[in-house]
């Protein structure tokens, strides 16, 4: 076994400086297009954020040939640009000036797309949220007739990244209770991570609110594609992610007066200078951007926790659910089984990321549930209607004769099951139970859908800080590797503990009279 695993590991090595390699020369190698107009993108690929479809509106009215193509994150569009998936993407002004800083790859086109459009606060269309975006609305025009509001943008759209200090919202006195604002959290200057503390322009703002209206102020981040939704099912008071006002979205929630004005630029492709840094140079810096600084390792750390509590939940609840099914079932009860039947049915033919967000949205909508704690529910039947099959499974492979031998014996039907048939089956159903809860760590790395801050979405966070794939990705991918080994390991513990083939004599015929018997 032991050296199943080193192969393992050397060939996993193998992989990924083969990787390495192939990426370097695909970055010294390739002979790209570069494109310096807007209509040499004619019937090119252009990459758009998942959710943001006035872009593609946008797109399309000046490249109406163009292929669309769908990315979560900006980090992803970064990406897909450097390794040629597509040709270009739309960005605002400001953000692409902070991305290019971290980011000398890539360059901007001098000619804007389309007519400029506004951003704004977004709220649950509800008496509540019509009130409060009445007082956000009181708040804004206080800012901008004071020139308050410039001062802001000036500061947020610096390069220097010490100036741009928050207001301490976390100790805000809130007579008329606390706020919870969503934001994507992966979209510099309006809102970022900036190690472990979300700041950004619309932070700023939305805290200097908060202070002169009485409120307290609690920030959570999500997936851009899920705010809409969350808004609409009133999970939230308020959002504010660089969000476009359209006519479509005016009928199912409400909009604040704009706070900014931006204009649309596609991103391409830099055509590389003569001189340029080293391979070795170039992967120190990337691993100190993706590390270092600002102490991003603490949110892989962060995540990584956040990934273990929900599987280890998960794999206990699951176990418990799914093994009182079974016994609720097992004797052939019609109800019992009718429900359990339907319900795995249920649960099995629905796309997991499909039914978090069942649950997060709709289900739990109306309650103030944390996103993990319907992580762990969501998964926890999941891995419930897994165990129950396991368990049917396991059971029906051991012969209907050891069952009639224990009663023989004088066994009762609850002490039969429990001291003769599930031991046997479990050696039948527990390599299947291994691989189950090694993948359902790896399931979990869906839960950014609905606010979890887990370990796949530390690594998009620092990618949208740093916009490079390489170190981030690899690192999640070996925090999951080792993850996943530290679990198999432990329930390989307990499977060499149950399986009479790989236990000591001494342990198996513990408690039994043998005097006077003879063993072979």
């Amino acid at each position: 076994m032991l050296g199943n695993h080193r192969f393992f590991l050397f060939l996993l090595l193998v992989f990924l400086l083969s990787g390495i390699s192939i990426g370097y020369a695909q970055q010294t190698n390739d002979t790209p297009d570069y494109y310096t107009e807007i209509e040499q993108l004619n019937g090119k690929r252009i990459g758009v954020q998942t959710g943001n479809d006035d872009w593609v509106e946008i797109v399309l009215a000046d490249l109406p040939d163009a292929q669309i193509s769908y990315y979560n994150t900006f980090a992803d569009l970064a990406a897909a640009l450097e390794a040629h998936k597509i040709d270009a993407f739309p960005i605002e002004e400001p953000a692409f000036r902070l991305m290019s800083a971290t980011n000398d790859r890539i360059a901007m086109l001098d000619t804007p797309m389309g007519e400029t459009y506004d951003i704004s606060f977004m709220f649950p269309r509800t008496e509540a949220g019509q009130k409060l975006c009445a007082e956000i609305d009181e708040y804004l025009q206080r800012i901008i007739a004071s020139g308050e509001l410039d001062a802001i943008k000036d500061k947020w759209t610096a390069a220097d990244e010490h100036t741009k200090t928050l207001p301490d919202y976390a100790s805000f006195p809130a007579p008329k209770g606390t706020l919870v604002m969503v934001t994507e959290g992966e979209y510099a200057p309006f809102n970022y991570y900036r190690g472990s503390e979300v700041a950004g322009l619309e932070i700023d703002m939305a805290a200097r609110f908060c202070e002169a209206f009485g409120y307290g102020l609690k920030i959570e981040t999500m997936a851009y594609d899920g705010i809409l939704p969350a808004i609409q099912s009133r999970r939230y008071d308020f959002a504010a992610a660089a969000l476009n006002i359209t006519d479509e979205h005016k009928e199912s929630v409400y909009f604040s007066i704009p706070y900014y004005t931006c204009t649309t630029y596609l991103t391409v492709l830099k055509a590389p200078s003569a001189e340029g840094s080293s391979f070795l140079d170039s992967m120190k810096a990337s691993f100190e951007r993706t590390f270092m600084r600002e102490g991003r390792w603490r949110l892989f750390a962060e995540g990584a926790l956040n990934t273990m509590i929900i599987t280890f939940l998960a794999v206990i609840f699951g176990t418990c659910t799914g093994f009182a099914a079974f016994m609720a079932c097992r004797k052939g009860n019609a109800a019992a089984n009718a429900i359990t039947d339907f319900s795995i049915w249920l649960i099995q033919g629905t796309p997991t990321v499909v039914l978090l967000m069942i649950l997060y949205y709709i289900i739990f909508g109306a309650f103030e549930i944390n996103g993990l704690w319907v992580s762990v529910i969501a998964f926890s039947l999941i891995f419930g209607s897994s165990v129950f099959i396991m368990l049917k499974t396991g059971t029906g492979a051991v012969d209907r004769g050891q069952t009639e031998a224990a009663y023989a014996l004088g066994f009762t039907e609850m002490h039969a099951f429990f001291t003769v048939i599930l031991p046997q089956a479990a050696v039948h159903f527990m390599p299947t139970y291994k691989e189950a809860v090694a993948n359902l760590i790896k399931a979990t790395s869906i839960v950014g859908y609905i606010a979890v801050q887990d370990l796949t979405k530390m690594g998009d966070i620092v990618r949208s800080r740093t916009f490079e794939a390489f170190f981030p990705l690899i690192a999640v991918a070996v925090i999951y590797f080792v993850m996943a080994g530290a679990v198999n390991f432990a329930v390989g513990m307990i499977q060499n503990r149950i399986t009479p083939s790989k236990r000591r004599r001494e342990s198996i015929l513990k408690g039994l009279d043998l005097e006077g018997a003879e063993i072979s």
